[in-house]
């Protein structure tokens, strides 16, 4: 069971992300020809990442990496990693669905700030995953992403710290218990819920019906058995045994906070803290709460 924190802010992130209207309206129509069409289309789209543009405050961060390595997936794509630093600790961030390492340049910039030492101590190590910004591939999956953290600390060792935003804590819990991947301590920023609540959450946005969302649900368990959900962050947290920060905000609009809730609560060595008025994003941005991460990483108050 996770120690429970309060944290709260008065700025309230903006609409999250709505697919535009054109997706809606070709769901609607696919639907309504054909369930076995419509759920073909849902499948695709459930596994492509939205290509957002990267933001010009993210640039200068993802530059100080200088030219990433290719690693070359299990899968046969190519996906960038970056590396900054000199220290024989590994810091490893793992962004979330759609997203990208340099996401992370707030908090980093933040603890760089505390701690001059940062990277002489640490080697940061921030990657883009199969399908996401410089990588191959339209479509992934979970697992997918997962592999990524498995290779990566395979070839640079364990990471003493673990960073993960969304979709990518999930895949940090499966790439430890499925993968063999070495994580000493994590912070869980935003984590997903199961991953059925994830299609209801899909398709509910989409205009997807019900039978559509039975075609992907019956698309998981052909590819990951019957019990798919107990590769879900939720399942996975009572079996978690390394220390863990879970952050989760009540104004989330992309994973709500009832699926955040039962991650945090669930973890197993635990500390859960609860935000509000920080949304799914700026919870990424958010200096009172880089203090709070930044004291629970390094043991020192700010």
């Amino acid at each position: 069971m996770a120690d429970t924190l309060k944290n709260t802010s008065s700025s309230h992130e903006q609409l999250s992300f709505v697919p535009p209207k054109a997706m809606s309206v070709y769901a609607s129509f696919s639907q309504s020809i054909s369930t076995v069409w419509a759920a073909k289309i849902a499948w695709k789209w459930f596994l492509t990442p939205y290509p957002f543009k990267i933001p010009k405050r993210e640039l200068p961060f993802e530059a100080r990496f200088g030219t990433p390595e290719l690693f070359t997936h299990e899968n046969g794509l190519k996906f960038p990693v970056y590396r900054l630093g000199t220290g024989t600790n590994h810091l490893l961030l793992v962004h979330g669905w759609a997203g990208r390492f340099s996401q992370f340049h707030m908090l980093i910039d933040f603890m760089e700030q505390k701690y001059p030492d940062l990277l002489k101590e640490y080697t940061l190590t921030g990657f883009n995953a199969v399908a996401h910004r410089g990588a191959q591939g339209k479509r992934t999956m979970m697992p997918e992403i997962g592999t990524c953290i498995a290779q990566i600390t395979s070839r640079y060792g364990p990471a003493d710290l673990l960073i993960a935003h969304s979709i990518g804590c999930n895949a940090a819990l499966h790439a430890s218990d499925q993968s063999g991947a070495e994580i000493h301590r994590q912070v869980l920023i935003s984590p997903p819920g199961r991953i059925s609540d994830m299609v209801r959450i899909f398709c509910s946005a989409l205009g997807f019906n019900a039978k559509v969302k039975a075609r992907i649900v019956a698309n998981l368990k052909q590819d990951f058995g019957e019990d798919f959900d107990s590769f879900s962050a939720p399942e996975l947290a009572p079996k978690n045994k390394k220390p863990t920060l879970v952050i989760h905000d009540t104004d989330d609009r992309d994973t709500p906070i009832a699926l955040g809730r039962e991650v945090g609560q669930n973890m197993n060595n635990g500390t859960y803290i609860e935000t509000s008025g920080l949304g799914h994003r700026r919870i990424l941005r958010d200096p009172k709460l880089a203090a709070q991460i930044y004291t629970w990483c390094f043991n020192e108050s700010v």
